[in-house]
């Protein structure tokens, strides 16, 4: 898949329960980091100090979940 990185899509477990795209029943992803902008951060331009989250692609219909700690 172009957008992501090379490798293959896997399947995932979160808090011991298998990750399960919830609009295809998909059970692989890819995965990719994603910044969460604040508005005022964006007014300011310094985005790049706003949190991160971890999101799984789904490989089959590409819904995004996305997840933080």
């Amino acid at each position: 898949m172009g957008l992501f990185s090379a490798e293959e899509p896997k399947s995932y477990e979160i808090d011991n329960r298998q990750l399960v795209c919830t609009f295809c029943k998909n059970t692989t992803f890819y995965t990719r980091r994603e910044q969460l902008h604040s508005p005022t951060r964006t007014f300011f331009n310094v985005e790049w100090t706003d949190s991160t989250a971890m999101c799984f692609v789904c490989s089959n219909c590409g819904f995004m979940h996305w997840f933080m700690r």
